[in-house]
């Protein structure tokens, strides 16, 4: 299994919404992203499905390391 394989199948969280998010972004923005923001996006799928959607939706503040890629997932939320 190649890594967009893999990473594909760790986007599949099991909520519609985060699936679209996480898929979406995958998909359009992880091949031509920075090291930097593809890195960040690969730990944050480690982290709990409620603890992402809580920084997307502005819930809770999202740990230093994840600003980026939260900011892109929330801008990438309010084009669709």
């Amino acid at each position: 299994m190649n890594q967009m394989s893999k990473l594909h199948w760790r986007c599949r969280r099991g909520m519609r919404e985060m699936d679209l998010l996480l898929g979406g972004f995958l998909e359009q923005y992880y091949p031509t992203a920075s090291i930097e923001l593809q890195q960040s996006f690969t730990a944050l799928l480690d982290e709990i499905d409620q603890d992402i959607l809580d920084w997307i939706m502005q819930r809770q503040a999202p740990p230093a390391h994840y600003i980026d890629i939260i900011d892109h997932l929330r801008n990438q939320q309010s084009r669709h």
